[in-house]
């Protein structure tokens, strides 16, 4: 499952499709009534087999989920989000009716890689952002009895055979085209007379590119001796083009872009081809994995649907 920001870990955000597309007339809408002097709290702004969604809670989550304030006012925005509210809704019950279960060790675990991976401490984290962590961990169980239901509902459905990849591979070539790349260094500094010293320093015999990039260069990857990793022409701005007319380990001149003075050195060059088969597999495999989950979880949404009574009062949310 791909990890994403943590303000919007939300199944809401990560199912692979929606019944509920911008197109507010696929739910059954209630018909307008005068708003009452209610409070939020008791406020209904939508139902899923009877069991309500308030006001306060759509506010809550719509805050969660990680909106800018500014959008909160755009009645689009909020009615879009209170569609994948509903279908949430309609596959955490369809999960509780299937008697899925996920324990606190599990999620425990899931948050302990989410911290891992995003290397700060989220409790403190969402604190800052004004999300309370209990409600927050709430929505990951959330996110994983769905998870749960849709891998065993669709998931584990789909295969993809080794005749499919073949066939994918052949019929789209241009897919596995490879095109040149270069892999460079680059030091980086602010005035043409700083470069024209580091210039000098690295045509001195046995000057060693990487470490002057390391004392000397401005840019992030100064601290991997200005190691810019493998690019094609036309992955980089266009004073980096420079480069593939480098003979390896040669040394460019100065060049002027609107960063500093940058210069270059070429490490190593890998020609154009095609990837093989065999390299391409995993990605093959993966995208018709993709594609083929895609339409199945539709049709099966649409059976969940067709199953579920659910009313939306999309002038709560303009009140």
């Amino acid at each position: 499952m791909k990890i994403v920001s943590l303000t919007r870990y939300i199944a809401l955000a990560l199912l692979p499709g929606l019944i509920f597309s911008a197109c507010k007339n696929k739910v059954a809408e209630k018909p307008a009534e005068p708003a009452p002097s209610v409070s939020a709290d008791v406020r209904v702004v939508a139902t899923v087999n009877g069991d309500p969604i308030t006001l306060a809670e759509f506010q809550e989550r719509f805050a969660r989920a990680g909106f800018k304030p500014e959008r909160e006012s755009e009645l689009e925005v909020k009615e879009e989000f209170l569609n994948r509210l509903v279908e949430r809704k309609m596959l955490l019950r369809e999960a509780q009716r299937r008697r899925i279960k996920v324990g606190l060790p599990e999620i425990n675990k899931r948050i302990a890689t989410l911290q891992d991976e995003h290397g700060k401490d989220i409790k403190d984290m969402l604190a800052g952002l004004g999300i309370d962590f209990e409600k927050w961990k709430s929505d990951i169980w959330e996110d994983m009895m769905i998870e749960r239901l849709l891998a065993r509902d669709v998931n584990r459905r789909v295969s993809v055979s080794s005749s499919e990849v073949k066939r994918y591979y052949q019929s789209n070539p241009q897919e596995f085209e490879k095109p040149e790349q270069v892999r460079a260094r680059q030091i980086v500094v602010a005035t043409e007379p700083e470069a024209k010293k580091v210039m000098e320093r690295l045509q001195a015999e046995g000057a060693n590119f990487a470490a002057i990039a390391r004392e000397k260069s401005t840019a992030p990857e100064a601290e991997k001796g200005g190691d810019l990793g493998y690019f094609a022409r036309g992955g980089m701005p266009t004073e980096f083009n420079v480069v593939f007319s480098l003979p390896k380990g040669g040394i460019s001149g100065i060049v002027k872009s609107p960063y500093g003075y940058h210069i270059f050195m070429l490490e190593d060059r890998r020609k154009a081809g095609t990837i093989s088969l065999e390299e391409a597999s995993k990605q093959i495999t993966e995208k018709l994995r993709e594609e083929k989950e895609d339409k199945l979880y539709r049709v099966w949404l649409k059976e969940l649907r067709s199953r579920t009574k659910f009313e939306v009062n999309y002038q709560a949310l303009a009140q």
